[in-house]
This record gives C-alpha cells, sequence and structure tokens, in this order.
C-alpha cells in the first residue's frame, strides 16, 4: 500500500517564503499584458521549453510497453506481476530520482532551453479518492511536492521557468488512458464529484505552496482533455472552480488553459473569465503554415490573450525546425515532448535499450514462453532505471541543433569534426543541419494530421532524427554500426572534410545492394569529383563489399565532400579515401558529368583544374537532338573543375540535352588537353515548368498556403487541393510561349460556400499584378465537382501564376488551359475546315489525356521543315518523325504499349519556333 502521511513544507520552500516578502517585487514572475508574456520589467517572454514527460507519469509508448501495458497502473501491474510489490516500489522510488536530476535541468539550460513543462501525477502528491481513509478529505502526500521543489530549485539556479501541468488528474481527463492513466474499472473525473473536489483542492495546495515562487510559471490546469462534453460547459466549470480557488490564494501566476479534445477544442471557453489567463494548445504531425495555427491567433486577436504551445515534438528535425521557426515568427512560445524515452530518436535524450529489458518486453507481449525469474526481472528493470541517468543515456545533438541553430541558420556543421582525408567516413556522419543544406531526402517528416498518410522520416528509426534514413549495420569493414539505408534518387549527404594535401585519392566503398540498380558520384564543394558509379547487386541489402573509384582528384582547398544517389537501389555504410599511387600529372584530363544550371546553363565537370579559356570552338551543346549556340563559355573563378556554358535557349525539365566535345584546345593546369567526347548526357536540373497550354493538377504547386492534399472523388481519381481558406494560395510556375488570350476551365467543389480566386503573376523580380478575379458557385459536397469556364489574358514569358483565395472555403482540382489565338484563313475556305481543330501556328494533340492513340493538327501560313518528339517525363525521347517542306501536320499517333503518366509534345520549325504541348496517358 501507499503509505499515506501529511504534506510538510520542504526547507527550501521555508526558505523561499522567507526571502520574498512579496511577489509583485520579484521580477521574474510572469503575467500577461495584453497578446504578450512578460516579466515585471515588462519585457516580452518567450518560453522555450522541454516537456519532462515520462518521470511522474509514465506512459506506455515511452516504455514500448503500449501493447499490452498504454496506462501507468497497467504498466505497474506488469511489473508486479514479475518482481512482486516491494521490489515494485524500490523500482519507481529509482525512476522517480533518476529520470530528471541536476544534471538534466543543467544540460536544457545550456542546450538553450528557458524553461521546463511538469506533467504531474496527482497521486504523488495526493491519494486516490478510493483510498482515502475519509471520504471527501484530502490526505497530501510528500512525494510529489519533494520532486516539485527540488526541479524548481534546479530551475531556479539556472534561471528557468516551470510550468506546472496536472496531465494526470484525479480519476482521469481522458477516454486516452495512456497520457491519464485514465481506469476503466474507475469514475473519471467526469463521472465523480469527488474527483472533481480533489482536482480542485490539489491545484489550491499547489498554488498556495508556489504562490511566492516567482521561477514558477504559471498553472496548466488539465492536460489534453479528451471527453465527450457537449458545448465544453462541463470543462468549463471546473477551470472556473480551479480558477475561482487558486485565486483565494494566488492572484499573481498565469493560469493555462487547454481546449477539449488534446487541447485544440475550445468550445465553450471563450471569453475569457480570468484576466492573467493564457490559452494552450497542441500542434502535433499538421504542415507547418500559418493555417494550421489560424484557429489559434483568431482566439488571441479576438480576446486579445497570449498563446503558449505546450506541446509538440515526436516527429522529424526538419518538421521540428519549421515549427519553432513558424511558432516564433507568431510569437508564440513553446515546449517540446518529451525530453527522453526507451530507444528513442525523437528527442534530446534516449534511453539505452538493454537485451534484459527486450527480454521482458518480449515476455510480456506475446504472453507466452517462460516467464523470468525474479531476480532477471528485478535486475533488468533497475538496470532500465540506472539508465534513466543522463551520464547514461545518448545524446542526440542533431536534435538539439534542430531546435536552436538551425532556426536562424541555413549553415551546417561538421557532426562531430572535419572528417580527415585520407580517413574512413562513415556514411552516417554527415553533417548537421537543414534538409537542402547537410543533406536532401525525399521524405523528411511526418504530416499525417494534414494528408492523412503517416510518412516516415528515418525509416530505420535509430542514431538520428534527420530525413535521412539509417538502420543497424551488419557489416564488420569500417563501420561504425549503421549503415544508410532506403536511398532514393537525388538524395544526398555532406561531409566537412579537412584534406591532408591535394592529390589523386581512392575511394573505397562498403555498399550492399539486392538489385543492382544504384549508380552514385561524389562532389566537392563545388564540383563533380567522380563519374557516375554503378553499384553491382551484393546479394542482399545487408550483403557487403567494396566498390573503388580510382584516381579521384581532391584538394586541399575542398571542404566538403558529397555522396549524391543519381539512382536508388543501394546501401552505405563508409567509404576510404587513400592516396592513389599515381601523380595527378600521369592522368589524363577527362570529363565526368554535366548538369543544367538554371534555365540557360550548364556546367561541365572535368578530373583536373583546367588552364584558363574563352574558346568556345569544339563545344556543341544539343536539345532534344536540336544544336544550341553558345553564347559563351567560362571556367569558374573559384574551382576551375568547372566549364559554364550560357545560351539564350530556356531548358525545360522536359528537354534531353547532350554536350559534345572534339578539339584539343582546353587544357589543364599540367598541360594536358582534355581528351574529346560525344553526346555524353547533361542531368536536367531544370525546375517543373508548366508550359501554356497544359492542364495543370492542382498539387503540381510549388508554394503554398493553407493548401492540404486529399484523395479526390472526382472523375481521374489522384489528389484534390483542399481545406481552401480566404487568403491562402497556390503558386505554378509556367511558361507562356504566346501571348494571348486564354480559355480556362477549373473545376471545384464546396459545400454551401461559393468561392472566388484570383489569378496573379508574379515575375522574376517579385512583382506581382492580378490578370483576374473569378467567382464560382457551391456545388452541395466537398467531392461533388463542376467544371467552371473563363477567359484569360496572358503575357508571354516565364514567370510564377499564383491562385490567390478571396472567398472559401472549396476544393479545387485541375485547372485547363486552351489558347484562343488564331490567325484566320481565306474566308471561302470550305466550312467543314472552319470546325476543325486546327488553329494557325497552335500545336493541337486529341484526345487528351488518351490511351496511346491519338492525333496532331498543326497549320501554318509558309512551309517549312517540321521535327515532331514526343518525350516521356524522365525526359527520354519515345518518338521522333520529320516533315519535309509543309505548312500542315495531320497525323495519327499510336506509341506502342505506352506507360500511363505525363509526355511532353515538341514541335520544332526550321526557323527555330517551338510549340510545345503536356498530354496524359492512362492504362486502358
Amino acid at each position: 500500500m501507499i503509505k499515506t502521511y501529511l504534506y510538510k513544507p520542504s526547507l527550501y520552500s521555508i526558505t523561499i517564503l522567507c526571502l520574498y516578502t512579496g511577489i509583485l517585487s520579484s521580477q521574474h514572475l510572469l503575467q500577461t499584458n495584453g497578446q504578450a508574456i512578460v516579466n515585471q520589467n515588462n519585457d516580452t517572454i518567450l518560453l522555450q521549453g522541454m516537456g519532462l514527460g515520462g518521470w511522474m507519469l509514465q506512459e506506455g509508448y515511452m516504455l514500448q510497453t503500449a501493447e499490452f501495458a498504454n496506462a501507468q497502473h497497467k504498466i505497474r501491474e506488469s511489473i508486479e506481476d514479475l518482481i512482486g510489490e516491494e521490489n515494485t516500489d524500490l523500482f519507481y522510488e529509482a525512476w522517480l530520482e533518476n529520470h530528471v536530476t541536476r544534471a538534466d535541468i543543467d544540460s536544457l539550460a545550456s542546450w538553450g532551453f528557458n524553461s521546463v513543462r511538469l506533467p504531474m501525477h496527482y497521486n504523488l502528491y495526493t491519494l486516490p479518492i478510493e483510498d482515502e481513509p475519509i471520504e471527501g478529505e484530502h490526505t497530501w502526500l510528500d512525494r510529489g511536492f519533494e520532486l516539485t521543489d527540488s526541479l524548481i530549485a534546479w530551475c531556479k539556479a539556472n534561471e528557468m521557468y516551470v510550468i506546472l501541468d496536472l496531465h494526470a488528474a484525479p480519476g482521469g481527463q481522458g477516454q486516452d488512458e495512456g497520457i491519464s492513466d485514465y481506469d476503466r474499472s474507475k469514475p473519471s473525473l467526469w463521472e465523480s464529484e469527488l474527483n472533481q473536489d480533489k482536482t480542485v483542492a490539489l491545484w489550491k495546495k499547489l498554488a498556495e505552496t508556489y504562490r511566492d515562487e516567482e521561477w514558477v510559471a504559471g498553472y496548466d490546469l488539465l492536460n489534453e482533455p479528451n471527453w465527450n462534453l457537449p458545448g465544453g460547459r462541463a470543462l468549463r466549470n471546473i477551470y472556473e472552480e480551479i480558477t475561482e480557488a487558486i485565486r483565494t490564494v494566488d492572484r499573481d501566476h498565469i493560469i493555462f488553459i487547454e481546449g477539449n479534445w488534446f487541447a485544440n477544442d475550445f468550445t465553450g471557453l471563450t471569453p475569457p473569465w480570468d484576466d492573467n489567463m493564457v490559452y494552450s494548445p497542441h500542434k502535433y504531425w499538421s504542415t507547418n503554415d500559418k493555417a494550421s495555427l489560424q484557429s489559434f491567433l483568431d482566439l488571441r486577436e479576438s480576446f486579445n490573450v497570449p498563446l503558449y504551445l505546450g506541446e509538440s515534438g515526436e516527429n522529424s528535425n526538419v518538421w521540428f525546425t519549421e515549427a519553432i521557426s513558424l511558432l516564433e515568427d507568431l510569437e508564440i512560445g513553446w515546449a517540446w515532448w518529451p525530453m527522453k524515452k526507451i530507444e528513442s530518436i525523437a528527442g534530446p535524450l534516449s534511453v539505452p535499450m538493454t537485451p534484459e529489458y527486450q527480454t521482458l518486453l518480449s515476455y510480456w507481449n506475446s504472453g507466452m514462453g517462460t516467464k523470468p525469474s525474479q531476480a532477471f526481472a528485478t535486475e533488468a528493470l533497475m538496470n532500465i532505471a540506472e539508465g534513466l541517468k543522463i551520464e547514461n543515456c545518448v545524446y542526440l545533438k542533431d536534435v538539439i541543433d534542430a531546435m536552436f541553430r538551425q532556426i536562424d541558420s541555413e549553415s551546417s556543421l561538421p557532426y562531430n569534426m572535419p572528417h580527415s582525408i585520407p580517413g574512413i567516413i562513415y556514411a552516417s556522419d554527415f553533417d548537421l543541419g537543414r534538409n537542402g543544406s547537410a543533406y536532401y531526402d525525399n521524405e523528411i517528416a511526418n504530416f499525417q494530421v494534414s494528408t492523412g498518410t503517416f510518412t516516415p522520416w528515418n525509416t530505420g528509426w535509430t542514431y538520428r532524427n534527420d530525413g535521412v534514413d539509417l538502420q543497424v549495420c551488419e557489416d564488420n569493414i569500417n563501420t561504425n554500426g549503421i549503415n544508410v539505408a532506403w536511398i532514393g534518387t537525388g538524395e544526398w549527404t555532406k561531409y566537412s572534410i579537412a584534406v591532408e594535401d591535394s592529390g589523386l585519392y581512392n575511394i573505397h566503398m562498403r555498399v550492399a545492394s539486392e538489385t543492382g540498380d544504384g549508380i552514385l558520384h561524389f562532389e566537392t564543394n563545388k564540383a563533380h569529383i567522380t563519374a557516375p558509379k554503378n553499384i553491382p547487386n551484393t546479394g542482399g541489402w545487408q550483403t557487403w563489399t567494396s566498390v573503388i573509384i580510382p584516381n579521384v582528384f581532391i584538394s586541399n582547398t575542398d571542404t566538403e565532400l558529397i555522396l549524391v544517389a543519381d539512382n536508388e537501389g543501394f546501401n552505405i555504410s563508409s567509404f576510404e579515401l587513400n592516396p592513389s599511387s599515381l601523380d595527378a600529372s600521369s592522368l589524363n584530363t577527362k570529363f565526368l558529368s554535366a548538369n543544367t544550371k538554371g534555365e540557360n546553363s550548364i556546367e561541365l565537370f572535368t578530373n583536373k583544374f583546367l588552364a584558363a579559356t574563352d574558346n568556345s570552338n569544339g563545344f556543341q551543346i544539343h536539345a532534344n537532338g536540336i544544336s544550341i549556340p553558345i553564347s559563351s563559355i567560362s571556367i569558374d573563378e573559384e574551382d576551375s573543375r568547372i566549364v559554364r556554358f550560357d545560351f539564350d535557349y530556356r531548358i525545360l525539365q522536359s528537354d534531353l540535352i547532350q554536350i559534345s566535345y572534339t578539339a584539343n584546345h582546353v587544357l589543364s593546369t599540367d598541360g594536358i588537353p582534355l581528351e574529346s567526347f560525344l553526346l555524353e548526357p547533361v542531368k536536367n536540373n531544370a525546375q517543373f515548368v508548366h508550359v501554356i497550354p497544359t492542364i495543370i493538377e492542382s498539387e503540381e504547386y510549388g508554394n503554398q498556403l493553407g493548401a492540404q492534399l486529399e484523395n479526390t472523388g472526382d472523375v481521374g481519381g489522384g489528389q484534390n487541393v483542399g481545406f481552401l481558406d480566404p487568403c491562402d494560395y497556390l503558386d505554378y510556375e509556367i511558361f507562356v510561349p504566346s501571348a494571348g488570350e486564354y480559355e480556362i476551365d477549373f473545376r471545384t467543389a464546396s459545400l454551401t460556400t461559393d468561392g472566388r480566386i484570383e489569378f496573379q503573376i508574379i515575375d522574376s523580380d517579385g512583382n506581382l499584378s492580378v490578370i483576374k478575379n473569378i467567382p464560382f458557385e457551391s456545388t452541395g459536397g466537398w467531392q461533388n465537382w463542376t467544371t467552371s469556364t473563363e477567359v484569360i489574358e496572358l503575357p508571354q514569358g516565364r514567370y510564377t501564376m499564383r491562385l490567390f483565395i478571396l472567398e472559401a472555403p472549396f476544393n479545387i482540382n485541375w485547372v485547363d488551359f486552351r489558347s484562343l489565338n488564331s490567325m484566320t484563313g481565306d474566308e471561302d475556305e470550305d466550312e467543314d475546315e472552319e470546325d476543325s481543330l486546327v488553329i494557325y501556328n497552335q500545336l493541337i494533340n486529341y484526345p487528351n489525356p488518351s490511351e496511346g492513340s491519338f492525333a496532331i493538327e498543326y497549320n501554318a501560313l509558309s512551309q517549312q521543315d517540321i521535327n515532331i518528339y514526343i518525350y516521356d517525363f524522365s525526359g527520354a525521347l519515345v518518338y521522333q518523325q520529320e516533315f519535309e517542306n509543309t505548312n500542315k501536320v495531320n497525323k495519327l499517333i499510336n506509341l506502342n504499349a505506352p506507360a500511363a503518366g505525363v509526355y511532353l509534345l515538341v514541335l520544332e520549325l526550321e526557323d527555330g519556333e517551338i510549340f510545345t504541348n503536356r498530354f496524359i496517358i492512362t492504362t486502358k
């Protein structure tokens, strides 16, 4: 049984009472001032905190017991079944002693936090109503107050605030038993007047105890209520009772109020009933945009009260950086969740999983097998309690870097220290920094609340919390026990390096592959230093072999090494760089690779530094088989392994670009000519641009505000953009070859509200102009789709088209642009011709979409040679035909067994004019 005794103020509490004669004289005390939280000097304080989840209240997922025991009382029952009541008491005492210590708080302060949120279990402060000797009275317990006193003392020493949070109220405040220790066999908070009375009395006791403590920021009355409370009336009633009780003993501390349904439903909780109150929503797994917080911002604005995000976390580093940046831009304080869990990557501290504890979990989960002995189980659990100490935890510095440094910096830092060259680089030890700065990964965070789909970021859930997928490695050569895995095409990792001597190095890579499809290359700060390298099929994802890239020139001026996956299909554990036996001067000067740079240039990479040249003779560049005149050629001033070509041609993402060199005047700095090469492929990095006329699917936006995707019920399936509100927008990069009028169809659905979209264009200088705003009617349902038609006028050129939402809510699926530009011919032509699909100087293909058979029509006034090209969306040429000396093309095309997807139709005239159409091929 739990021992019951009256709470006696600790020496620390008595000292507090003696030191502070009046709370209003304490300059650190926090209060509200309009929409801000301020101290007594009226300085705005933005709380940046960590939730101490799992300390006073165990949650099943933190201990990996959720499948068989989610609530703390069930976890305790499982433990008692193995080790008995007395040993269980010893385990829980060790848990409380070790989970949060002075060292933890000192560390949080050193990392940048200025506050902690203390999730309290009521049973550490008072008895459950069932155990009270006299019904309706309240027995106060020392343990909870002692732990709280210690925490406040540690925080005060670090000038950190404490938010007291009632995480498990008497009886439990929600159906989710894991977060409130709700016992379904007993009355909940909402079903018991005795539990409600005890909750009110507990808060009065807490306020009476800590009313003079200036480093207590305030009182978070109930964590994440989740109960059917019509109109929020019962929730408001108990909040008002608690507030009234607190105010009888403490007029000064802030009251933090969470809404129903996991803190976010504030129905019935407005207007505020206290003049020192803060609304405290929570945010998990949603997009990091203003729209995700708009309802709370409206609360702040309407009632002139501050906001404090009491919980967030359990996501990737990318999500952390984005969310905190958003919150701080909106001047909202926050507390992350939680500080430590068993075997976790999503917090700053991970408690190591032991084999013995895993044995217990396996037994509990299966419910079968041999029951572990009491001695074995006791030792296993006490070792886990010992592992809670911060000195025994794994510190995930990448999490803290993402939460603080990366908020204001896009630069990357070495994960430990720059990797020495020559030496071994572990693939998992890429730099610290943002996605796109230290690494690039295709899946970077979980947005399931917004998208409806769970997305892992680090699929192996080990070592780091960045977007790069890592897993435990079974290699035994040059390994730190972790490898990069589940690599996607185009993903990369960057490593800070310190090169001892310039020269040639052999790169020995430890790789594994089950497919043999993988291709990779290496880059330095600016230059590609290897050609693409194929990775063989090794026989399995954990069957490791060495692959060598020989004679790679690396300079002692190179400070970064970048590993790029040109094609997925391999794992990599490490790469070792050792000096080659060859001297660089004995190596031929060769082409390595090339890629587009922007929309009007190409960068070519060679294996050696080049001497300066301004001679473009000998180089040829082709786009879709057609020669492009080069306007200038230059060697990069900072890294002469790079040659840049500029031209007037505008590169589209679908273009097939090739480069050749057939001369000998380009020399390396050691005098060796660049070897000739023919029609080498140029990697096309051009941004996707919609060429008008075309169909633009709504989800193909580049930037957006407030957009959420959902599976559509419209014809053709796929996704639509939904949940749009006024002032949201969708941006699409477009290229309009011919200015003029365009007829547009756009597909929308809405339940009751009429909508209005403003078509805007934004040029390369950021200048915005309005094209037209277009109203449309509601359709009677969120998936009842209709097509609206309008005519707009578009200028020629490349720019951003913004669909700015004026009236909403509504959903949108696609916008179809059709040109109305035409040049009329002879009025005496056959009437059938007037009704045909032929438009002068305009390329037509129909039907669109098709199943692979379709017609092409084109008419012009002058006769020329005409070439027709069709490319798939990867840029591969799938069809080509030439028409000589003609002004008309009428062609039925049947692509044999085409893959479903998006294709680009290109018509090129002899005079260089180009027309393009994007079209869709569907499966039969």
